[in-house]
């Protein structure tokens, strides 16, 4: 019996509950008339990456999930409402590795990097980027480089950390190289010379992993732009040809080249898919005798066949239409038959199936069977004048509030790598999580800094101390405007701990500098010319120990004041909570929590004690 596979087209703005239909002239896009999908295609989900035309920063990335058969339109939108442009200009490419996704967002020069939830967790900075590949927790991006106004600069690919996403080697490679893949400890790379419009390149370069040297050049066909292997280690490579006289090819490095128009190139099991654009035909071919098979879907009535994914149990086709409106991403069976399509972003050209099967619900983006144990939202970033404020995070002209906590999450959120500072005493940051943060047995959170312990001497380091607050959403408007309650830490009841505190600082006043940071230290983006601010102070622990001025390293209950791996020294438990009285306060539950700056104190050349934060974890929630 014939049934519907209904495609939900939820895009974050709207609610999610609402059904909607779509057409272009008599082509249904949803519903889906199908055969019902099997288990084994009703499993995890899968992404995809629309472009988005050049310039107008619309690049965007859907989420079907394919158990429910519901398709969200604009997903990274969803899950990163305060990420500065959301995800940038031209999306080029998307790969899962690990536990993360890694997107090319070529004219932002970004690799945009995310966790299996599309949440922003970072992102690698590498000019005019084209693709990816992975190898022993290094990822290789191929990038051009150069300009379209300076073509004869040889393109590059870099090597980068996937632990610390920092770039840790560059080899230069032929002109405009695209598509790349590994085998063994080999590293080929296509050299397109895009932009070389009257002489295109026509190699591949061979990598060395280990020396990460080239050690030679291929010669495959013109303009060669994807390529991929096979079970038997042949590379299958799409030459463009020179979109005239001379005509795209597939070229099975070695063995075999078939004239064919190239847009796509996929490999299940012994078969290569060859997305012939020039025909509009899907090809498919043998990777034993490199004979072709029956043509294992029609696609015919494309206007521009584009994305291609080739999956073990279906086959993923986009049509990008006109280039310049919303595209259409079909889904087959081996058998020939559409399962469903769905109407997608502008120029689907990137797909990328995953495990997880997350969904949206409502405005929010919650997700029962995932969340998050690290910060997912800063509301409030409020730094007192500091050596470092302006700088973590680096403040640029035309910043405001809003832009400067985007910048801290990017920092912070989903176990980001970066740091921010609290300026001096009182300055603070109000930040949340995915969803309430229970009171459990034992430390229900960590809040991580950049403390360090004295060597041989493990009582002293750079602890600056940072108080923290909790609240819980009380009248449940999703704001930190009720009550807060101090977490009550070893000097609380120290009689030289001072509570109920007030301090201005002004612009004017702005003039304790020292000789390492000359820049201005109250922060810009803050148009009052006075700041004020409340709470308690700590009495300074700074001593001259063995010639080093360092500050004693407190017992508990403070944000940077021990190492990062003292995971108990860096935990805090929900129970320590008091009321400004002082009084023991139960708290079930906690939604919000901020921090400042605890010492009201400057070092000279060192500078202020200023907090820093570099991270928070809830201790409840398993990563």
């Amino acid at each position: 019996m014939h049934t519907r596979f209904q495609i939900l087209i939820g895009c974050w703005l709207l609610a999610v509950g609402c059904w909607l239909t779509s057409c272009r002239g008599d082509e249904i896009i949803y519903p889906t008339l199908g055969d019902p999908i099997t288990d084994e295609v009703r499993q995890g989900g899968l992404y995809v990456l629309c472009e988005g035309n050049m310039g107008s920063n619309k690049a965007r990335l859907d989420y079907i999930n394919l158990e429910s058969g519901t398709y969200y339109s604009n997903w990274y939108g969803a899950q990163n409402p305060r990420q500065l442009k959301e995800l940038g200009d031209v999306g080029n490419d998307i790969q899962q590795y690990g536990n993360r996704l890694y997107a090319v967002i070529n004219c932002s020069h970004k690799v945009e990097v995310m966790d299996l939830q599309a949440r922003h967790i970072g992102q690698i900075e590498i000019p005019n980027c084209r693709y990816l590949a992975f190898h022993d927790d290094k990822l290789y991006v191929s990038a051009y480089v150069g300009s379209i106004a300076d073509p004869e600069l040889l393109g590059s690919v870099f090597e980068v950390d996937t632990a610390s996403l920092a770039i840790t080697r560059e080899v230069k490679v032929g002109h405009q190289p695209d598509e790349l893949c590994i085998v063994d400890d080999r590293l080929y790379v296509c050299n397109s010379g895009g932009y070389l419009t009257n002489r295109y390149d026509s190699t591949l370069s061979v990598i060395d992993l280990h020396t990460f040297t080239e050690k030679e050049k291929i010669v495959v066909g013109l303009n060669p732009t994807r390529v991929c292997v096979d079970a038997q280690k042949h590379l299958w490579v799409c030459c463009q040809g020179n979109y005239a006289k001379r005509k795209p090819s597939v070229v099975v490095v070695g063995l075999q080249r078939i004239e064919t128009g190239c847009a796509n190139i996929a490999i299940q099991g012994m078969t290569a898919y060859i997305l012939d654009n020039e025909n509009n035909r899907l090809r498919a071919f043998s990777t034993i005798d490199f004979t072709e098979q029956e043509q294992p879907v029609d696609i015919s009535a494309f206007e521009h066949p584009y994305a291609l994914l080739a999956t073990q149990d279906a086959l993923y086709v986009s049509d990008a239409k006109n280039y310049v409106s919303s595209g259409v991403l079909h889904c087959f069976a081996y058998d020939g038959h559409e399962r469903w399509r769905a109407k997608t972003g502008d120029i689907p050209g990137h797909l990328c199936r995953v495990t997880q099967a997350y969904e949206l619900y409502g405005d929010t983006t919650t997700m029962p069977t995932g969340l998050s144990p690290f910060i997912h939202r800063v509301y409030e970033f409020v730094p007192a004048p500091g050596q470092f404020v302006n700088e973590l995070p680096k403040y640029e002209e035309g910043d405001n509030a809003e832009t400067m906590c985007r910048k801290c999450e990017v920092a912070l959120c989903n176990n980001a790598t970066g740091t921010i500072s609290l300026g001096g005493w009182g300055g603070y940051v109000t930040f949340g999580f995915d969803h309430s943060v229970e009171n459990g047995e034992g430390y229900d959170l960590r809040i991580l800094g950049n403390a360090f312990a004295m060597s041989g001497n493990a009582a002293y380091g750079s602890s600056e101390p940072g108080i923290v607050l909790v609240s819980k959403d009380e009248n449940g408007n999703g704001l930190p405007d009720d009550t807060w309650y101090e977490l009550k830490g070893s000097l609380y009841d120290d009689p030289q701990t001072k509570h109920q505190v007030t301090k201005t600082y002004t612009r004017e006043g702005d003039t304790i500098h020292n000789s390492f940071h000359q820049h201005p230290y109250y922060p810009q983006w803050i148009e009052a010319d006075e700041l004020t601010f409340s709470g308690s102070v700590l009495p300074s622990q700074t001593e001259v120990v063995n010639g080093q001025t360092v500050q004693r390293i407190l017992d508990f209950g403070y944000v940077d004041n021990k190492p990062n791996k003292d995971i108990e020294g860096t935990s805090f438990d929900l129970s320590w909570a008091v009321d400004e009285q002082g009084k023991a306060v139960e708290l079930t539950s906690i939604d919000f929590v901020r921090v400042y700056t605890a010492v009201d104190e400057n070092n000279g050349p060192t500078g202020e004690i200023s907090t820093e934060i570099s991270g928070a974890i809830d201790l409840h929630i398993n990563n």
